[in-house]
């Protein structure tokens, strides 16, 4: 097999180490053939070893073991072999002849990963921008992007932010509606205001969407307060 036809099969993989000792340079790679998202499910990841006994190897940083790689770029010219990745800064390696070695199959429990910086929150009411403005006191107001302080008649694409902060920055909670469901994005918000958001939001759930996982309403609030999860069978779809 060509080596750009191997290297394809990590588009959407990962670089989780890369050594060098004197000439000789490996690289472990790991690709899914069974990817899963929701907690609990089981993952299935082949994890290869790309080696060269005389290599030349440019890193512009070492790999993050958990970024996502574009598809791996790989050019042939005089003899010589290179290979690049982004993972996330560029890493580079040239050698006249590279080995590929599948290393191990591994089934890996998926974790729960809530974002801590984006919700997507199902509503029993909807949402009315002058009750949120009044629970969150008169501190907070909407906002456009960059804008002063106003109260939207449609809160699809508005900001919450202190109004203090109005003049030194653009944004703040980004709260985008869909039907009855209510999206939550933090850009330049404080902790407090983040939190006060989200919990308001709470109060009128019937469920959350938070990274990979789906919680009650309860559940969801423990979360914010305590930082517990509850079991996984509460946090699948």
């Amino acid at each position: 097999m060509k080596i750009e036809d191997w290297l394809a099969r990590f588009a959407d993989g990962h670089l989780t180490d890369v050594a060098s000792d004197g000439g000789r340079i490996s690289l472990r790679l790991e690709a899914y053939t069974d990817y899963r998202l929701t907690p609990g499910e089981v993952s299935v990841v082949e994890v290869f070893e790309l080696s060269a006994d005389q290599g030349e190897l440019e890193m512009a940083g070492p790999p993050v073991a958990d970024h996502s790689l574009e598809e791996p770029w790989c050019r042939e010219e005089d003899g010589l072999v290179t290979v690049e990745f982004v993972a996330p800064l560029r890493i580079r390696v040239t050698a006249p002849v590279f080995e590929t070695k599948l290393l191990r199959t591994d089934r890996r429990p998926v974790l729960p990963k809530p974002s801590a910086n984006a919700c997507t929150v199902r509503l029993t009411d909807p949402l009315d921008p002058v009750r949120w403005q009044e629970a969150l006191g008169p501190t907070v107001t909407w906002r456009i992007y960059s804008g002063e302080a106003n109260t939207p008649a449609d809160p699809d694409g508005w900001f919450l932010q202190r109004r203090d902060r109005l003049a030194t920055s653009r944004t703040g909670v980004f709260c985008r509606t869909a039907g009855d469901r209510v999206t939550l994005d933090r850009h330049d918000a404080d902790d407090d205001l983040w939190q006060a958001v989200r919990l308001l939001a709470a109060g009128t759930a019937s469920r959350v969407w938070c990274g990979n996982c789906v919680f009650a309403p309860a559940d969801w609030v423990t979360w914010l307060t305590t930082g517990a999860l509850p079991p996984l069978e509460r946090l699948r779809p």
